[in-house]
């Protein structure tokens, strides 16, 4: 008899689908932008996605701050701009962009197909500013403990759609644990509190030598510090980034030709936007573009992607979880 089983319940007053694999059990709330809520190693009882202490669940409407209503925690997706900014190029230069993207204030479409031994969760946004669709699917296997996540981004346009994307899961860490990234990435500084904590602003080589850090290591939740990186294009063969705890590890692997970069944003005690005890928590971000705004990817940096008119874009994610 498969292990593998699916359920839908509530989470927190919102109908959720939750996935049991005998590894991992992986919770979704379609109408919170299709969150992932929860994603746990049942062999360790280990949650890996952080959640705010006290950020209710909510729908809140188009053109609303993630920051200050919906950064509530778990896994979101980011297209096709991280910072709220105008679209940057013709026919809709000028266009709203909402804060973290247009996904994650919708109710996402949701298909579940139900194999003999896998689950796979298609999820569908439909563009508000720009005319695309938005699709992911999460296959989980039964007794395995990698998921993979398969992305594709279509235009409806006759003119080419700029964009960058980040995964968002904001991971539950712990002091000690171990931010492992490939030393041939070269990354740039988006911003930092204090501003000096990194020794330059670009081309760092991790782990690069930080006031108040002593990467690999993450420190203690009250070090006061926090930083946002993200990476030049990685070279072929290095799509790969790791958290590794005492007892397991968070894994991830990509195809670079694809799925070109990688950003990171460590919040290590530093702030909260609601003003109470300041998060300790971990966003490790592959990416396809440079962070954080559509706007200056496309002036600044010269570094973003492009679906072709009437196209298509694709890409691929492997989170494995081992102990």
């Amino acid at each position: 008899m498969s292990s593998l089983s699916l359920s839908r319940t509530m989470t927190e007053g919102f109908e959720s689908i939750q996935v049991h694999t005998g590894v991992i059990e992986l919770t979704l709330i379609p109408e919170l932008g299709g969150k992932i809520s929860s994603m746990r190693d049942t062999r360790t009882n280990r949650e890996w996605l952080w959640r705010h202490p006290r950020f209710v669940y909510k729908r809140v409407p188009y053109g609303s701050s993630y920051v200050a209503e919906a950064d509530t925690g778990g896994w979101d997706e980011c297209f096709p701009s991280v910072a709220e900014c105008e679209y940057p190029s013709a026919p809709w230069q000028g266009a709203a962009i909402q804060d973290h993207g247009e996904l994650w204030s919708q109710s996402a479409e949701v298909e579940i197909n139900v194999g003999s031994d896998d689950v796979k969760l298609h999820t569908r946004w439909q563009g508000v500013a720009l005319p695309y669709t938005f699709k992911r699917v999460i296959k989980l296997t039964a007794e395995s403990s990698l998921i993979r996540v398969d992305y594709e981004a279509a235009n409806h346009a006759d003119q080419p759609i700029n964009f960058v994307w980040c995964i968002h899961p904001l991971l539950a860490i712990e002091p000690d644990m171990e931010l492992l990234l490939p030393t041939s990435a070269r990354f740039n500084v988006a911003g930092s509190f204090p501003e000096d904590v990194a020794p330059a602003r670009k081309s760092l080589q991790y782990p690069f030598p930080a006031n108040g850090l002593a990467l690999p290591s993450l420190p203690e939740t009250d070090a006061g510090l926090a930083i946002k990186l993200w990476s030049d294009p990685l070279p072929t063969r290095e799509g790969w980034a790791t958290l590794r705890a005492n007892h397991g590890e968070f894994k991830m692997r990509w195809d670079t030709t694809l799925l070109p970069q990688v950003a990171v944003w460590m919040n290590l005690g530093a702030w909260a936007a609601d003003g109470g005890i300041p998060y300790y928590n971990l966003g490790l971000e592959p990416c396809i573009g440079a962070q954080d705004s559509l706007a200056d990817a496309v002036t600044e940096h010269n570094l973003f992607a492009t679906i072709p008119l009437m196209g298509l874009r694709k890409w691929w994610l492997e989170i494995e979880l081992t102990v």
